[in-house]
């Protein structure tokens, strides 16, 4: 390949090093977390089940609407003659609509219905000298408009029992809508996890490549002194071995680090991470408070004890329609209507009948066995639901007390990594120092060169666990997916 051709070969390869670099951008953990929860399905399947529980509480106010009622009949009859008087056939046509519903403010019922009647009878005849005389008319016309009014005074007041399942399916919203987002940053949770181990590859990929080039240089720097016959072949052949470690230790961590690249960028439905390096600081420490003041925080932000409280809160609104529904019934009961009635149709359209009705319905279940059984089963259960608040307290205390005293020892043990890498520095620069003077071995140079590499990985490592424990902490404590302002109030109350 002559001088030309060489050139223009390294002009393209630096432009097409030139160009990949422009394309690979940085992707922080918030920028990552923030387009996962944009793109993957799951954040769209737990808001619509809020959606459902919240569509599913409006079919109880199917209990408010108004019901049309009909039922048209014809009869016909030919009665037991008990009389003289009595009629010998009746055919009747009976046409009738009414329309009633429930009142959720006052816990009343209203009904109004409309009726028209028509018989044709047949009634026996006085036989007198030239005539006849019928006992009836032949054919009779009713019409009648009638509306009651039943109104509870005691069970029901104000229509407690009926709002009692609309009200109670608020509950299921709220819970929902907590438990929504727990199965959202649980999921964000892992993907951080996630995050967090490309980040570890990606400082682990670095310190291979360090560890290669300096591996490299020392090949060249053994390779020159033995052409001036200052060590013997050996010293090149160990020199040899550790560049083809090195660079087998930094094409593995690659492909690793590649895999985990597709992994995450199918996980959050994000194609641009194929095209983008992790930017997170692995050795930043966090300003973290003591485990008493994030316990007295945790108290009243986490959602699992915001679950049991809601769930209380529901059971208590149960109890409350428990002992509403073991009142006595006693409606007040007021009818009004009008009704006319002749054997000529037009006529019979005159409603001037008047039709009224006051009175009072009472019924007092005795014993009532049932109810008080039901009650019981509602105190036990609250009784139980608050143990288990306090279980759930103590779980999150002990979980956060763990966390936050395991982060602590950690940053001591990160502490004495970075000594530790000071420490191995300064040995590889004295082994090196005695190599070049003659007084030295290259063996004692590359182990030298391999400890400091594993300090500086063992550094990378705990410091990735160390963000790990902290993003758990920040799940712990509801801080990773934050309430949305909306769930804030409905979970709120």
């Amino acid at each position: 390949m002559n001088r030309r051709t060489l050139g223009r070969v390294l002009g393209m390869a630096l432009f097409a090093l030139l160009m990949l670099t422009a394309v690979v951008q940085a992707v922080t953990l918030e920028a990552f977390l923030e387009a996962a929860s944009k793109n993957h399905p799951l954040f769209a399947k737990e808001a619509m089940s809020v959606e459902i529980e919240e569509t599913r509480r409006q079919r109880y106010l199917g209990a408010e609407d108004w019901v049309i009622t009909s039922s048209p009949y014809f009869l016909h009859q030919k009665p037991v003659g008990s009389s003289a008087f009595a009629s010998e056939r009746v055919d009747l046509l009976s046409l009738n609509a009414g329309a009633e519903r429930a009142f959720w403010r006052t816990g009343g019922r209203l009904s109004v219905s409309v009726s028209s009647d028509v018989a044709d009878q047949r009634f026996p005849e006085i036989e007198l000298p030239g005539f006849s005389i019928p006992l009836g008319p032949e054919r009779f016309y009713q019409h009648r408009i009638y509306a009651i009014y039943s109104h509870p005074l005691l069970q029901n007041y104000r229509g407690k029992l009926d709002r009692l399942e609309y009200e109670l399916a608020e509950y299921a919203v709220d819970l929902s809508a907590i438990q929504s987002l727990e199965e959202q940053e649980g999921f964000l949770l892992d993907l951080g996890a996630r995050f967090l181990e490309w980040t570890l590859l990606s400082e682990q990929s670095r310190i291979a490549a360090d560890r290669l080039r300096l591996a490299e240089e020392q090949l060249q720097q053994t390779e020159r002194r033995r052409r001036a016959n200052l060590i013997d072949e050996v010293d090149v052949l160990r020199a040899e071995d550790a560049v083809r470690i090195a660079r087998q230790s930094t094409m593995l961590i690659e492909s690793q680090w590649k895999s985990k690249q597709a992994e995450l960028a199918v996980l959050a439905v994000w194609q641009e991470i194929y095209y983008a390096a992790p930017e997170y600081d692995l050795y930043e420490l966090a300003d973290l408070p003591s485990p008493e003041q994030a316990v007295s925080v945790l108290t009243v932000r986490s959602r699992l004890l915001r679950t049991l409280a809601t769930l209380r809160e529901q059971l208590l609104h149960q109890r409350a329609g428990l002992v509403e529904a073991a009142r006595p019934q006693l409606f007040l009961n007021v009818g009004a209507g009008l009704q006319g009635g002749e054997d000529e149709f037009g006529e019979s359209l005159l409603l001037d009948k008047p039709d009224l009705l006051v009175g009072a319905e009472l019924r007092v279940p005795l014993g009532n066995r049932t109810a008080r059984t039901d009650i019981q089963v509602s105190d036990l259960q609250l009784e139980r639901l608050e143990l288990e608040m306090g279980q759930v307290a103590l779980d999150l205390e002990a979980g956060v007390s763990s966390l936050l005293i395991q982060i602590e020892e950690l940053r001591a043990v990160l502490a004495l990594n970075l000594e530790q890498i000071e420490s191995a520095r300064k040995k590889t620069e004295e082994e090196e120092r005695l190599y070049n003077q003659g007084r030295g071995e290259l063996t004692f140079v590359i182990q030298s060169r391999d400890n400091e590499e594993s300090a500086k990985l063992r550094y990378a490592q705990n410091a990735a666990t160390y963000q790990q424990l902290v993003l758990h902490y920040r799940a712990l404590m509801d801080e990773l997916y934050p309430l949305t302002a909306d769930a804030t109030n409905r979970t709120s109350k």
